[in-house]
């Protein structure tokens, strides 16, 4: 395929594991602020600023489209109360099938989908963990479903843990989407 349809970023099982502060470390962050303000944050970062989240060079599509309606009502019902956490959550693999089958489609019913499904942002470590998932959109069948890990880096909260989205996407275009091209 020439094209995907980004999705974005799925929080619906996700942790924040440690203290998160907001404002240099003047206040700190609650469940509440992860659910009402940086996650839709991080979520439209991707979408307005292509440049530094250059999903198309590094899925090699000539075309992405933006397809975010969806993704942001199901991290709108993120629990605030649970979200944040002192050790790290996990998601198995197995769960992954059920986390995209409530993904609907606004704009495009069919092709390829991508999601980035949230793990952990681990302020201990300074890392993300995801799964970076393909997906078929007419069948919500999952076709590749990978895990891994970036480092955090940037100033400020949006910024510094989109960072770790950016090195993920940095990673994919030097090494992994070649080794998923052949594994896959």
């Amino acid at each position: 395929a020439t094209e995907i349809v980004w999705f974005g970023l799925d929080f619906t099982k996700a942790k924040f594991v440690g203290a998160f502060d907001q404002a240099g470390g003047a206040a700190p962050a609650t469940g509440s602020d992860m659910k009402t303000k940086w996650i839709p944050s991080w979520n439209a970062l991707i979408a307005k600023e292509p440049q530094n989240f250059d999903l198309k060079k590094s899925f090699r599509k000539d075309n992405v489209i933006y397809d975010l309606k969806s993704m942001n009502e199901l991290n709108s019902k993120v629990d605030p109360d649970e979200c944040m956490v002192y050790n790290p959550g996990s998601i198995e693999r197995s769960a992954i099938d059920g986390m995209v089958s409530k993904y609907k489609a606004d704009v495009s019913k069919s092709g390829i989908g991508v999601s980035f499904i949230i793990e952990n942002f681990n302020k201990g470590t300074q890392e993300a963990t995801l799964y970076v998932t393909f997906f078929d959109i007419a069948t919500k069948k999952v076709l590749v479903c990978e895990k891994m890990t970036g480092k955090a880096m940037g100033v400020g909260m949006r910024n510094y843990w989109a960072g770790a989205i950016k090195a993920i996407l940095k990673q994919i275009d030097a090494t992994e989407y070649k080794n998923w091209k052949s594994k896959y």
